[in-house]
């Protein structure tokens, strides 16, 4: 990959956790009122995505979700950079249809 392609800001960032359920509403809460959306399975598991992150600080972030919980957990955080975007759309053949 060329330098040019590493560089840049994230596209999307996806981060995935699991943690106490009884701390759910409270981290929930608090990820959206960042701006992300949070899809959440079995009360405890978290699926979080950006779309175009204005976060400074991931670090600084995972320590108040870390605070919230009452512990630690471990945060798997994926970043992507979107390299080329393509929209596909069907096209009526106007032959065809006067067939």
């Amino acid at each position: 990959m060329s330098p040019e392609m590493k560089s840049g800001t994230p596209d999307l960032v996806r981060w995935s956790f699991t943690i106490d359920p009884a701390n759910r509403e409270a981290i929930e809460g608090h990820l959206a009122d960042l701006g992300a959306d949070v899809l959440v399975r079995e009360d405890r598991e978290f699926l979080v995505t950006w779309d175009e992150p204005e976060q400074d600080d991931e670090a600084e972030i995972i320590e108040a979700l870390w605070a919230l919980n009452g512990a630690p957990f471990e945060v798997i955080s994926e970043t992507f950079q979107r390299l080329e975007l393509h929209t596909i759309q069907h096209v009526e053949d106007d032959a065809a249809q006067a067939a």
